[in-house]
Order: C-alpha cells, then sequence, then structure tokens
C-alpha cells in the first residue's frame, strides 16, 4: 500500500506527485486520472475493484491500515490460519505457523465477509450497547431529576421545620415577656403603695417636728407639758410603723432575675445539626439486555418489589379536552375513560383523547366506578336531587338501577360485590348491591363534604381536605393509620392503592401526588406542578393495566405507566 492514499500509487513510482480519484482495492493503492484510464483498460487490472478515494477515506485509520501485504516480507496474502485467526503469506506459513495445521485460502475465509452472520451479530451486538448505554444515561439524567427535586423537598422541609421552631420559639418568648411585664408591675405597685405609706408618715412628722417647735415658742408650761405626752405617743406609734416594716422584710432589696430553661439551654447546647442528610443506593429500574452468549453481561435486575422508594413512572400520554371542574374518573377494560364534571352527564373519552360518547345521568355526578361484569357505572352524586347510588349501563346508556341513600354521596370505591361511598351525613358507609342494604362503617364529623374513598383487601382509606389527613381504617371502622403533613400535602382529594397496598394521593392546593406506604409512616411524592399539574382532583389506579391516571381539574389529564 502506498505511504498516503491522497497521492497515486504509479505516480509515485514514476517520482511525480498527482492526486488519486479512486482506490483499488485489488491493487491496494490510490489512481490519479490518468493512470484510471490504463487501469480500467489493461486486461490484468479491468476487473478490479474500485471506488472514489473520498469513500475510501471515510473508512476508520485502523482499517486504513490493513493491507494485502505482508509487513514482514512484502508479500501478498494468500492464506489464512484458523489457528491464530490471521492473513498469512507463504513465508509466513513455513516460518510461524509451521505447526499449525488449519489453513483456508484467504479469498475463501474472506467471501462474502460484509453480509456474514459475524458482521450482523456485531452490529446488533451494537445496536444492543446503544440502548443500554441510552438506558442508563436517561436513568441517571432521571436519577439527576430526582436528586434535584428531592433536595427541593428536602429544603422545604428543612424550611419548614424552622418556621415551626421559630413559631414556637416566638411564642414561648411572648408567654415569657407577658410574665416579666405582669411581675413588674406587681412589684412597682407594692412598692408604690409603701412609697405612698411612707410619704404620709413623713407629713405627719413633718407635722410634730412643727408643732413642738411651736409648742416651745409660744406654749405655756401647762400646754408643753400635757403636749409632750401626747407627742410621745404618735412618736411611739410611728417607730413602731417603722420596726413593722422591717420585721416584715419589706425593706429588702427586690430584682429581676432570669433563668434559661434547661430544655433551651440543652438545645443550645448539644444541637449542633439541623439533621443529616446521606444518599441511599438502591438498585436502579433498568434492564440491560444482551443476547450474544460470548459477551460477558452486566445485568441490573428489574426491581419487582412494593415499597414506595422503587417506584419509577414512565408518563405514557397525555390527555386534552376532558373538561372543567373533573371530580371523578375510571378506566375502561378497552382503554376508554369516563370523567365526571359534577354535571348531569359522564363523559367517555377514546384511548387517544377523542370523544367517544357522553352519558346522562338523572343527576349531577360526582366520581364514578366501572363494573367490568356487568358493563355498567356506578355513579356518585345526589346533592342537587334524589339521593341514589345510580348504575347505568354502558350498551344502551340507560339507568339500570338506583339505591336510595339517606344524603348525597362523593367519594365511591367498588369492593367485590359492594360499593364504599362517604355519603352527605360525613360517614363512611357500605352498600350491598345485591340487597340494596346500607351498612354504616365509620363517622367522621370534621371531614370536608369532597372526601375520597378508596379500598384494599380489607383496609378503606378517607381522603379528608379539611384536615389535611389520609385515614385507613379496617371493615370494623378502627383506624389503622393516619397521615398528616401539611408540608407534603394540602388538601388530598383524590385516592387509589395499588396491587402492593401504596396510595397514591391528589394534594389539590399542593399541586401533588404522593404515595403512602402500606402502614402510612413512609411517603414519597411522585408528581408535581413540575409535571403539569395543575389544582389536581382525582386519580384513579388501573390495577390490571399497572397505569396511574391523574386529572387535573380543567381540561386535561395524563396517563402514566409503572416501570
Amino acid at each position: 500500500m502506498s505511504t498516503s492514499t491522497h497521492s497515486c500509487g504509479v505516480c509515485e513510482l514514476r517520482h511525480i506527485t498527482k492526486c488519486s480519484i479512486i482506490w483499488c482495492t485489488e491493487c491496494d493503492e490510490g489512481l490519479c486520472t490518468e493512470c484510471q484510464e490504463h487501469h480500467s483498460l489493461s486486461k490484468s487490472s479491468r476487473n478490479h475493484n474500485t471506488l472514489p478515494i473520498t469513500n475510501y477515506q471515510k473508512l476508520p485509520p485502523d482499517v486504513l491500515k490493513i493491507s494485502k501485504y505482508c509487513e514482514k516480507h512484502n508479500e501478498q496474502f494468500q492464506i489464512y490460519c484458523k489457528n491464530h485467526e490471521s492473513p498469512c503469506c507463504s513465508n509466513c506459513v513455513v516460518e510461524s505457523h509451521n505447526e499449525c495445521r488449519e489453513f483456508t485460502k484467504l479469498s475463501e475465509a474472506i467471501l462474502n465477509a460484509k453480509t456474514s452472520n459475524a458482521f450482523v451479530e456485531i452490529e446488533h451486538f451494537l445496536a444492543e450497547v446503544s440502548e443500554n448505554i441510552t438506558k442508563i444515561r436517561e436513568n441517571r439524567q432521571e436519577n439527576m431529576k430526582k436528586i434535584s427535586e428531592k433536595r427541593m423537598q428536602i429544603e422545604q422541609e428543612i424550611e419548614q421545620t424552622r418556621i415551626i421552631i421559630n413559631n414556637h420559639l416566638d411564642k414561648l418568648q411572648e408567654k415569657l415577656r407577658k410574665e416579666l411585664c405582669e411581675i413588674e408591675e406587681k412589684e412597682n405597685k407594692e412598692i408604690c403603695q409603701l412609697i405612698s405609706m411612707l410619704e404620709e408618715k413623713e407629713n405627719d412628722i413633718a407635722e410634730c417636728q412643727t408643732n413642738i417647735l411651736s409648742i416651745k415658742q409660744y406654749a405655756s408650761d401647762l400646754q408643753a407639758f400635757v403636749s409632750m405626752k401626747k407627742l410621745e405617743s404618735e412618736v411611739s406609734l410611728k417607730d413602731e410603723f417603722l420596726q413593722s416594716l422591717i420585721n416584715k422584710a419589706i425593706l429588702k432589696q427586690h430584682s429581676l432575675v432570669y433563668h434559661l430553661d434547661s430544655a433551651l439551654q440543652d438545645f443550645l447546647s448539644n444541637t449542633h445539626t439541623f439533621g443529616q442528610v446521606v444518599i441511599e443506593a438502591k438498585p436502579i429500574n433498568v434492564v440491560v439486555t444482551r443476547t450474544k452468549g460470548k459477551h460477558a453481561q452486566i445485568m441490573v435486575p428489574e426491581i419487582k418489589t412494593g415499597s414506595i422508594e422503587d417506584i419509577s413512572m414512565k408518563l405514557l400520554k397525555t390527555i386534552h379536552g376532558t373538561g372543567d371542574n373533573i371530580y371523578g374518573f375510571c378506566m375502561l377494560q378497552d382503554g376508554k375513560m369516563a370523567f365526571t364534571n359534577n354535571k348531569n352527564s359522564i363523559k367517555i373519552l377514546n384511548n387517544d383523547g377523542s370523544l367517544h360518547c357522553c352519558v346522562n345521568t338523572p343527576d349531577y355526578a360526582f366520581d364514578v366506578e366501572y363494573i367490568n361484569k356487568i358493563e355498567a357505572f356506578a355513579v356518585s352524586g345526589g346533592y342537587h336531587g334524589k339521593h341514589n347510588i345510580t348504575f347505568i349501563n354502558m350498551t344502551d346508556k340507560q339507568v339500570k338501577k338506583t339505591i336510595p341513600l339517606e344524603s348525597a354521596a362523593y367519594g365511591i370505591a367498588k369492593k367485590d360485590a359492594e360499593f364504599i361511598i362517604f355519603g352527605n351525613q360525613r360517614e363512611i358507609q357500605m352498600i350491598s348491591v345485591q340487597n340494596e342494604t346500607v351498612h354504616r362503617i365509620v363517622s367522621d364529623k370534621m371531614s370536608s363534604g369532597c372526601c375520597y374513598v378508596a379500598t384494599f383487601e380489607d383496609n378503606i382509606y378517607l381522603t379528608n381536605g379539611n384536615s389535611n389527613t389520609v385515614t385507613c381504617y379496617n371493615q370494623q371502622g378502627k383506624t389503622q393509620w393516619t397521615f398528616k403533613n401539611e408540608s407534603v400535602l394540602k388538601f388530598p382529594v383524590g385516592i387509589s392503592v395499588d396491587n402492593s397496598g401504596n396510595a397514591f394521593i391528589i394534594g389539590n392546593q399542593s399541586n401533588n401526588v404522593i404515595a403512602i406506604s402500606p402502614g402510612g409512616k413512609q411517603y414519597r411524592q411522585l408528581l408535581s406542578s413540575i409535571d403539569g399539574l395543575s389544582s389536581p382532583y382525582t386519580l384513579h389506579y388501573d390495577r390490571s393495566t399497572n397505569q396511574l391516571l391523574v386529572a387535573n381539574f380543567q381540561n386535561k389529564a395524563f396517563i402514566y405507566t409503572f416501570m
């Protein structure tokens, strides 16, 4: 091969420098315009494969260095040694491969190399590696995003903690300040009373002194004698008053002294940090696929766990045109979505977000559940008319059944052959569809009207926007746990529970979706306003498809799939 692919190899031998325009893969050199013409007409080279030099130069540098000639013996390679997997010239066979037994013609070994299975496997493997790298890169980017979100959440928690501490200290300070002022006022009052008495006695003594002076100057001896006895009595009384003050310890010096509470002293002395931030390392939810067995594999296991820390979601689609005032919605078995917007109808959208139809309801519809078995909707509401749970057939869109209630119903959830509702009487009720009986489970008089319910196994979940709480009850109405953290969840409304017992709750005023662990002790924010949430109100977890549907109050919903 010539030293430069830019110069014509034939012309270089004639000590002429010309740029090559083609490359001959047989001759292994570049050719200029004149030499190309001769090359294409010569009997020995007219059938050689050539390609434009610009295309040849697109090859990687390592490939350009590969020559048809042996660097050691300057002979063309003719033989391929299978033992060493390398091309050989005749001299190489004698000198370096005399113990090898598996040879083949090089022309046979390289035949159809570009279309061989080996190239296909390499291309496939590179595509897999590229895909895996992309997965890991995207996962790391997502991890970085979550770290940033978690950092902001922790900052908010720190700030909220500081506010709580400050408010508490402000209250303690104000209380102590009032006590200080009250003590000062009391002491001043007592001292003022004593001063007033002393001033009165001073005036009496001054009057006595004036009288004595007058008596000495102007009174007769009889008058002086009689008056002296009276004055002695008055002086004795004044002395007794003074002695009584001394005996009662009234004349002790009073002073205000401040003693810092020992708990605050310990806080100042022993508290050296606001908290601790650590990194928790957990397996990532990425599956690295490898199909070529000869390559080493680093498999990252797919997480199959119910822990809220392992939840990973991906936005599947955004649905527009859901309408205004979305209070409830659910997903049908065929992927359609049903929305209630506090009107006399249910709006049904196709999987792509287009309008399928509207189903009329006898009264304002608040929440909705779909019963796959009978292909019917169970609709709660009734606060502008008759108090019923209404069952509407999906096929003919006619009312199939109504179950009368004592008050309007808000949140509704299906449990086996029964329904759990939260009624306007501020209590959770279980309704039997078969015999239409209503059983009271538990009362919550402190709750707001628009409370939502969900069920999982033997538990019933209730959101309370008034108290910013989520409460889990058993079927007997006994409280299992209550979650409240106003820095994380404000005005909780829509709620749904996944197959592991994790509860997903919407915070309407906090513009987020959080997950609460089955025991109610752990929580994690999954979605926020960054993800497009704006006054969200309701959500629905589909246990058959493992998808979460989240709806804003106005005109937009999101479908997430769990990875």
